[in-house]
């Protein structure tokens, strides 16, 4: 888990933080910095007398690096070719110190100080709210800026490093008034007080394989790690969580707008629904109404009329012709119920033989469904008086 964390998580804002012992107390030189891909850019420089001043102005949330030199820390050059050297290397009880080394050509330098005078800078930071990340002794790291300083001697804090074929072969200390000298390295000026802290981060950042330096098990990196991780997919959940609601807000309010646009057009649709009921239902009764009369006849009225008056003999005279009478006589605001496809006809005449003739004529009509006499008498005066109703298919 770790490993995979480490590869997304990374420790790319950091302070280092040099603290110079002193007789009676400590200074503080603090390096910010952001790496950006390769690119190490420095944010601030500043330095503090004391560890409040210190952690008041600078961001505890950031992990720091621990540079320690001054009163305490011995520098110490060990030629590989002279045994009193090697001897003394061998006979080094490392879990009773911290050290930094740097191999250079034909010796190793070396930094180092008694493990309790580490101890108890660590402690007075944590009780600050530091995350110490990790801890450096001395100033040879600076010996790693070379390639973009290229001078045979650089001053590094209080210590003058000198080069030979771009390896660090000697140093000296500045015993009396400390020298301090400006260095540029790519866009960045950086004082020689500033300039160990830098080579630490080439250290902490690349490793390479030349510095070796006591590993503190209690600086829990992976802690650190864990931390921030946390921080980082705990404020990515909340972002997630809180844009999650928002989209749900926004998916609500326009699935509720659709909704209600939906439900009222379901209302209109209902409503035209019910009127086109209500107009067939009134369609039906108008064809029934017409139907009844006549009116949806292939053929007008007036054309049965016609057809039934021009057969009629000369001798017999009609009183009414009466088509789609009404069923029976009706008042005010009451229906009018037609008798559909019927004909009442009324006449008269004195001649019964043509009457005969006339009504054997209409049987022959293709329209005529059947006739029905419903009356035929004599009057006084010898006349005929006739009633027929008549039924007509095409209707």
């Amino acid at each position: 888990m770790i490993t995979f964390l480490s590869k997304i998580i990374k420790l790319n804002n950091l302070h280092v933080i040099g603290v110079i012992k002193k007789d009676d107390d400590e200074s503080y030189n603090v390096l910010t910095v952001k790496k950006k891909g390769q690119k190490i850019d420095i944010v601030t420089m500043a330095s503090y007398n004391t560890v409040e001043g210190l952690s008041k102005n600078i961001d505890t949330k950031l992990p720091i690096i621990l540079v320690v030199d001054g009163k305490g820390v011995l520098n110490k050059e060990i030629n590989f070719n002279n045994e009193a050297d090697v001897s003394w290397q061998k006979n080094i009880d490392y879990k009773s110190i911290y050290h930094t080394s740097l191999k250079g050509s034909n010796s190793s330098f070396i930094s180092f100080c008694r493990k309790n005078i580490v101890d108890d800078t660590i402690i007075k930071f944590q009780k600050k709210g530091f995350q110490v990340v990790d801890i450096y002794i001395g100033s040879f790291l600076s010996a790693l800026l070379f390639t973009s300083i290229k001078n045979e001697t650089i001053i590094s804090n209080d210590l003058f490093l000198e080069f030979d074929n771009e390896k660090l072969t000697g140093f000296t200390k500045q015993t009396e008034s400390i020298k301090k000298e400006q260095y540029t390295i790519g866009e960045e000026t950086i004082s020689s007080s500033f300039l160990p802290l830098y080579g630490t981060l080439i250290h902490f950042f690349i490793q390479p394989k030349e510095v070796s330096k006591t590993k503190n098990e209690t600086l829990n990196v992976e802690e650190i790690i864990y931390k921030k991780a946390f921080n980082v997919f705990g404020v990515a959940m909340l972002i997630g969580f809180l844009t999650t609601l928002l989209v749900s807000y926004l998916l609500i309010q326009h699935y509720g707008s659709k909704n209600a646009e939906l439900n009222l057009q379901n209302v209109y649709s209902n409503q035209s629904y019910q009127l086109i009921l209500d107009l067939e239902k009134q369609k039906e009764k108008k064809q029934s109404i017409l139907k009844e009369s006549g009116f949806l006849s292939s053929k007008f009225l007036s054309y049965y009329g016609y057809e039934i008056i021009k057969v009629i003999p000369q001798d017999i005279s009609l009183t009414e012709l009466n088509i789609t009478p009404l069923n029976k006589e009706t008042k005010a605001n009451q229906k009018m119920n037609f008798e559909a496809r019927t004909i009442i006809v009324k006449g008269e005449t004195f001649k019964e033989s043509s009457f005969n003739g006339w009504m054997e004529g209409l049987k022959k009509m293709n329209w005529l469904q059947h006739f029905e006499i419903i009356s035929l008498k004599k009057d006084k005066k010898n006349k005929s008086q006739f009633e027929v109703k008549i039924t007509i298919k095409d209707v």
